[in-house]
C-alpha cells in the first residue's frame, strides 16, 4: 500500500520513507554514533523490556535509543546500511533511497 507521499510506502506497520541518499548517509552515521555511546546497549535494553522487541532485531545492529525512538541499522544485500526507526506504539520506518527502497526489508 502506498500513501499520498510518493516518497513514503506503508505496509501493516511498517514505512518506507525514500530520501536522497546522502541524507540516508547522515542518518547512518548519527545511528552509529548515538550505538557507541556508553550506556546505549542498557538503554536498548531498557527500551525493548517497555515498549518489545523491533521487527528486524535478528539482522539488526548499532542499536540505539534517541528520545523515545528505539534507532538501527541492517545491511541491504548489496551491503548499503539501511536506518530504522521503531517507536513506542510499534510502527516502525525504514528509510532508504530510491535504488533500494523495494529490497529495504
Amino acid at each position: 500500500m502506498t500513501t499520498d507521499d510518493p516518497g513514503s510506502f506503508i505496509d501493516d506497520d511498517i514505512e518506507i520513507v525514500v530520501l536522497e541518499l546522502r541524507a540516508v548517509d547522515e542518518m547512518v552515521g548519527k545511528i552509529r554514533a548515538a550505538a557507541a555511546d556508553p550506556g546505549a546497549e542498557a538503554a536498548v535494553d531498557a527500551w525493548r523490556a517497555e515498549y518489545g522487541h523491533e521487527r528486524y532485531e535478528e539482522r539488526g545492529h548499532d542499536h540505539a535509543v534517541v528520545g523515545e525512538t528505539l534507532m538501527y541499522l541492517h545491511d541491504a544485500p548489496d551491503g548499503m546500511l539501511v536506518p530504522h526507526a521503531r517507536y513506542p506504539d510499534g510502527n516502525e520506518k525504514i528509510y532508504t533511497d530510491l535504488a533500494h527502497a523495494e529490497s529495504a526489508f
